[in-house]
């Protein structure tokens, strides 16, 4: 995979090289919303050949979440990575499906500062979110309450940017906790922060990275939404079948150098994984129901079949 860069809505850009098949191949842009854990079965596919093998030379760009869809929609990519986003636009109504998840549960660790030392802790003090009525917001609000507090009454929530942002504004003492993906939180705790919860046990039915693709897509061209999720598959099932060489890259990827950081990161990586790149109808429809929550005016029911459509990846294991 390569990365390029699209001046309007790309934030940031990494190359790799081409491969010399590449002319050959047949070329999909897939974007990502953040170089991040749910990332990882598509680097490893990258890295180990598996696209190539599929007929496919996978371009890899940055694009936040909301403006990801917008590029999906647009026909600007092919496919998003950005499973919360996909969900949320098929629960509008729009013609997308996620037909990949990366992971089956929430990725986020509510990470504090030294002197905090739980939820309760948090009583009268800032906590940091993304933006307004997001997937972070949402399970920061659900954290809280499942411990006492109220939202924006015992505890203020302020728009502190994405998670570089968030990070800087924990040191800086701007903020009292956020919710952060790893690898931050192991390396926040190394420097005296804590880890005060762990959003999958508020919310086990979330997302977090995937293969979302319009209804046209899996119309016309459905053979390669199966090559394009098959490898991603074999990306998935190679991190666990291969552990020193999965965790050589992602330590590479995520420019991790300490060997301990780096498998106490993959070993939390494995224990976060969906079974095979689906889920079953009971977590479908409590993902479409934590999504309904996020939006306004959208009151009627969502069957799990405008959402989802698992059959690739079900084809892909035959």
């Amino acid at each position: 995979m390569r990365f390029k860069y699209i001046p309007f809505f790309v934030l940031f850009f990494l190359t790799v090289g081409a491969s010399p098949l590449a002319a050959q191949l047949k070329k999909i842009r897939f974007s990502v919303s953040a170089v991040s854990i749910a990332e990882i079965p598509f680097k490893i596919a990258q890295v180990k050949g598996f696209y190539r093998e599929e007929g496919l030379n996978v371009e890899v760009i940055l694009i936040r979440g909301a403006v990801g869809m917008q590029a999906l929609l647009g026909g600007s990519v092919d496919y998003t990575s950005a499973s919360g986003s996909t969900i949320a636009a098929a629960v509008r109504g729009l013609p997308v499906k996620l037909v990949f998840i990366a992971s089956a549960k929430p990725q986020f660790d509510l990470v504090s500062q030294p002197q905090i030392r739980s939820i309760q802790d948090l009583k009268g003090n800032l906590v940091g979110i993304s933006s307004r009525g997001g997937s972070i917001d949402l399970l920061t609000q659900i954290i809280l309450q499942k411990n006492g507090l109220a939202p924006n009454k015992d505890v203020t929530s302020i728009v502190v940017g994405g998670q570089e942002e968030t990070v800087l504004a924990l040191k800086t003492g701007r903020i009292a906790a956020a919710l952060l993906s790893p690898p931050r939180p192991l390396i926040l705790q190394r420097e005296g922060f804590n880890r005060i919860a762990y959003a999958g046990d508020y919310m086990p039915s979330y997302p977090n990275g995937g293969i979302g693709v319009t209804e046209e897509k899996i119309k016309t061209d459905p053979s390669e939404v199966l090559a394009f999720v098959k490898a991603s598959l074999r990306g998935l099932q190679f991190a666990r079948q291969n552990r020193l060489e999965a965790m050589k890259i992602l330590s590479d990827y995520f420019a991790i150098k300490d060997s301990a950081l780096s498998e106490q990161f993959f070993e939390l990586y494995l224990s976060r994984l969906p079974v095979n790149g689906s889920a079953d109808e009971p977590w479908m429809r409590g993902a479409i129901e934590f999504t309904r929550n996020s939006l306004s005016g959208v009151t009627k029911e969502v069957a799990p079949s405008q959402v989802f459509d698992f059959s690739f990846v079900q084809k892909a294991l035959r």
